[in-house]
């Protein structure tokens, strides 16, 4: 793991809107979710994919060589692209930052979309409820 989501204080300060991924370059970047990849192309000269999910959440990947184009429909695990070495701040050859946003401006941890969506709490054999 690389650097973790750090909020900002405020709307436009300063924080880390995102997670920091360590892996090798030229590894498989995959789809978080299913949705609709909405741009490809470069930011501050990194490859960027970001993909629009039904429940209004946007994942973005970067930095990616792309596999993809605007408008393709993927499913999750879906490679987007590879990742590419160089990520300012990673402590390796290369990390994936992959964000998470609602609207314009609200970043939240991308690492909670791994969690499960609910806990279920079962039964323990042998003990009376």
């Amino acid at each position: 793991m690389g650097t973790l989501f750090r909020r900002p204080t405020f709307r436009y300060g300063p924080g880390h809107r995102g997670a920091d991924l360590v892996a090798a370059p030229g590894t498989a970047v995959l789809a978080a979710r299913e949705g609709v990849v909405v741009f490809v192309g470069p930011v501050a000269g990194r490859g960027v994919v970001s993909v629009d999910h039904p429940d209004g959440l946007r994942t973005t990947y970067e930095p990616v060589t792309p596999s993809v184009t605007a408008g393709t429909r993927v499913a999750a695990g879906d490679p987007l692209g590879v990742l590419e070495a160089g990520h300012t701040g990673c402590p390796s050859v290369a990390c994936l930052h992959w964000g998470v946003r609602r609207g314009k401006v609200d970043y939240l941890d991308p690492l909670v979309l791994l969690r499960p969506s609910r806990v279920r709490l079962l039964p323990w054999d042998g003990v009376d409820p």
